[in-house]
């Protein structure tokens, strides 16, 4: 496994990939392999192509638990926040927050400043808090691992909010519990279904031709498993390769040499007919603009990205150097994990909560103009009624 100090959560991603600051680590690396390339489709053409593109625009969905269970009174419940500065953390706390202070829970909210620092003294002041539960939201345990024993000495139930626990990384299991995603898959399986999807969409969208530049983010322990989900999936097709995989670290977007290092990736890889990216966000930090100034956009480079949020979907819309991304239902996630702690503290076994992904692009799935992907179902009025307050 990966080093536990390059286990970093969702919300450093953006934070560093947007607004380029917060502490962050690692470097660059691009290993090429060689491989011949063809243009890009536009269309989804027959055979394996078309049913690969069926397969990311359906994706895998599912639906909030069906069983009923009641929030106690008298909670006082800690969201702690990658980072407020950025929207992929500041809108699933959001959320979490809505949905707790719905069943009249006490919560409060504390500011992770997208530093591994920040988030173990959040935890910290939790616990001075006397706090029952603390919900980190887009933190992996190991990059908090000292300040959560500390919680669970102090007989606090720390849930995960889309992170991975500490037994992930190797280590010992932390969280009171992950939140349970989709029926019968693993965290690490979660976001390698990721990676499927958008390697699905550039096998149809090339026709079975896809040479692929292919980013991994080497931080978080799920970049490496992204990674993992998309080259499985490409290996399906035999007229499909990776010509050259780019590693990015937070540190690349905080040094400000993240989008120089990708234009260099594509021109030194003119075969390159496809681009798979692991955060939507990066794209605005850059990378849009690299994609739309080698000239390749749209005509001979097929652009895919993993979750993203309205920023994303607009950049699909308007063809702004990105042609899909995978589609993630965020507040829905993290309505899952108050009911996931909601369960625990009635010592109930965790529900998986359904929260699953597809891929939107300019004619399947897009949500209306400045909105985010909302998921298949109206998720909080189904979790209200679950909880006895709909």
């Amino acid at each position: 496994m990966f080093g536990t100090a390059r286990r970093w959560s969702v919300g450093v991603i953006l934070l560093c990939a947007v607004a380029l600051t917060g502490a962050c680590s690692s470097s660059t690396t691009t290993t090429t392999t060689t491989g011949g390339g063809t243009a890009a489709s536009t269309g989804g053409g027959g055979g394996a192509g078309a049913a690969a593109l069926e397969t990311a625009y359906k994706g895998v969905l599912d639906t909030p638990p069906t069983t009923a269970t009641k929030p106690k009174a008298g909670v006082n419940v800690w969201v702690v926040s990658c980072g407020e500065a950025v929207p992929s953390c500041s809108t699933v706390t959001a959320a979490a927050m809505e949905a707790a202070q719905a069943v009249g829970w006490t919560a409060n909210k504390c500011d992770g400043k997208l530093n591994p620092g920040d988030w173990g003294a959040c935890i910290r002041q939790a616990i001075s808090g006397k706090a029952n539960v603390i919900i980190p939201m887009g933190i992996d345990c190991p990059a908090v691992q000292a300040p959560v024993q500390e919680a669970i000495a102090a007989g606090i139930k720390v849930v995960g909010g889309g992170g991975a626990d500490c037994a992930a990384a190797g280590g010992a299991k932390l969280f009171a519990s992950e939140r349970l995603q989709l029926q019968g898959l693993s965290i690490e399986q979660y976001w390698n279904l990721n990676g499927k999807l958008q390697a699905d969409y550039l096998i149809g969208k090339t026709n079975g031709a896809a040479k692929v530049l292919l980013l991994t983010f080497t931080d978080p322990l799920w970049g490496p498993w992204i990674a993992d989900g998309f080259k499985k999936e490409l290996a399906t097709c035999s007229g499909c390769s990776i010509v050259a995989n780019l590693e990015i670290a937070n540190n690349d977007f905080n040094a400000n040499t993240a989008a120089s290092k990708f234009s260099t990736a594509l021109l030194q890889n003119p075969t390159a007919n496809a681009v798979a990216v692991p955060v939507g966000g990066w794209m605005l930090g850059g990378l849009s603009q690299a994609v739309m100034s080698s000239g390749r956009f749209p005509a001979q480079l097929t652009v895919v990205t993993g979750f993203g949020d309205a920023s994303s979907m607009d950049l699909v819309r308007n063809k702004q150097g990105q042609n899909a991304v995978v589609g993630y239902a965020t507040p829905w996630g993290a309505y899952g994990s108050i009911d996931t702690a909601i369960r625990l503290l009635n010592g109930e076994a965790p529900q998986v909560q359904g929260d699953g992904m597809l891929i939107i692009d300019a004619d399947h799935n897009l949500p209306a103009a400045g909105k985010d992907y909302e998921g298949n179902v109206d998720f909080k009025a189904a979790y209200k009624k679950l909880w006895g307050i709909g």
